[in-house]
């Protein structure tokens, strides 16, 4: 029978795992023994807390996640975020009490050594732990009990992370095979999630950019805009990437009914170089989302609308948004402003192609691509995570362009960093 299955159907849990109870042997010894659950005891070993668990003078309950729970997790991801994934896999754990499945029954919640609770229920006559089924319960060991459980409980306070594949679209345009990617919901507070979309092979290598767009599952309207791909980025820090800001929850957008096109170029919506279900839609692998810093800085520097020869032949006012991420990178904003009223996101510029930007140094090489503008896109804004090192180069400044096919017409330009006399790089 297929285990996966049987993660899946609480009723059929006891008949596909049969776990063996040694109570000559520590919790550790129990889980390391068992290859069910050699996932576990992997990152037990990974996250320093296999001693803890090997104590033969503390207690333990834990719910140990058998190997087919891990199927959607990005482990990896996890174990290079130590602190985190320590509070992971700690929530899995209550200390001082070695509690058997019909202890648990008698209580309403745990806490766990993470801090934060579990309530106790049931599914279908199954013991529930966190609403995930218990498998095989009271395994005994010799410094408490183990409860097998389908499934990986998650903290409130873990940073999450959800990502889903984007499948390559056959079409009739120029990248006529199409292309893969991945799209990737970062959460960055209650009510705004990063989005990431990343080509599997880097840059296409085409002077295009590729526009992308959330939509709906129902009436295939654009529910929200992303930013668009840049074809010719060869930046080894951020190639075939972009990232966008949305004013989603993270539980929003990990249950949005819907799926992700990205499109061969504004011109040519209608060819789609890949396409992936999102949300309710399809099953995403969970990984260790950003260590956000405490209290980000956020900073702003104008960018001057350049004349030239071009269709935008006054240029376009804009704004670059340094918006602190992590210890070493920062989120970009370029926010144009068609109108030229000073208000920002009230109107796109109505161009169908997407603008490119670029960092630049002193030299005028460029340093970093920034993701483009859409010229459809109604906050005619995108985003793109650059490393600090980058920002806090002295005499850099950023270029948007007409389009990729019109390079040489600059429509807006502004100083970066200490040339701007705004201070560093955010």
């Amino acid at each position: 029978m297929d285990r996966r299955a049987c993660l899946r159907s609480p009723s059929l849990l006891h008949s596909c795992f049969q776990w063996t109870t040694n109570p000559q042997f520590s919790i550790i010894q129990v889980v390391s023994n068992d290859n069910d659950l050699g996932t576990l005891a992997s990152a037990l070993q990974a996250a320093d807390l296999a001693e803890t668990l090997g104590n033969e003078n503390a207690t333990f309950t834990v719910f140990a996640p058998a190997n087919p729970a891990f199927d959607n997790v990005d482990v990896q991801s996890l174990a290079n975020n130590p602190d985190p994934f320590r509070d992971l896999l700690n929530f899995h754990v209550v200390q001082g009490e070695a509690l058997t499945a019909s202890d648990l029954e008698g209580r309403e919640s745990v806490t766990t050594v993470e801090g934060q609770e579990h309530q106790i229920g049931s599914e279908n006559g199954t013991l529930t732990v966190g609403g995930v089924p218990v498998s095989q319960s009271d395994v005994e060991a010799s410094n408490g009990v183990a409860h097998v459980i389908g499934g990986v409980l998650i903290p409130e306070s873990f940073p999450r992370r959800v990502s889903y594949d984007l499948a390559a679209q056959s079409n009739s345009g120029a990248i006529s095979s199409g292309v893969e990617g991945t799209v990737t919901f970062w959460e960055y507070n209650d009510s705004q999630t990063l989005v990431t979309l990343s080509l599997d092979n880097g840059p296409t290598g085409a002077s295009v950019s590729y526009p992308a767009h959330i939509h709906n599952e129902g009436d295939g309207e654009i529910a929200i805009y992303l930013s668009p791909l840049d074809g010719t980025n060869r930046n080894e820090a951020n190639d075939g990437t972009s990232a966008r800001l949305v004013d989603r929850s993270f539980d929003t957008l990990a249950g949005f009914n819907g799926y992700v096109n990205i499109h061969e170029s504004v011109e040519n919506l209608g060819n789609i170089v890949a396409q992936g279900d999102i949300g309710s839609n399809a099953t995403g692998t969970l990984g260790a989302g950003l260590s956000l810093v405490d209290n980000p800085t956020t900073n702003t520097k104008e960018l001057t609308a350049q004349p030239n020869n071009g269709d935008f032949s006054n240029g376009v006012p804009g704004q670059l948004r340094l918006r602190e991420l992590t210890a070493d990178q920062t989120l970009v904003t370029v926010r144009l402003d068609p109108d030229g009223d000073g208000e920002f996101g009230d109107g796109p510029t109505q161009a169908t192609v997407s603008h490119l930007a670029h960092i630049h140094g002193s030299g005028g090489a460029i340093q970093d691509y920034l993701s483009p503008v859409n010229g459809t896109d109604s906050k005619a804004r995108s985003s793109q995570i650059v490393p600090n090192d980058v920002l806090n180069s002295d005499g850099i400044y950023v270029k948007v362009h007409e389009s990729a096919a019109n390079l040489q017409y600059v429509v807006s330009q502004g100083d970066v960093g200490s040339s701007s006399g705004g201070g560093g790089g955010y």
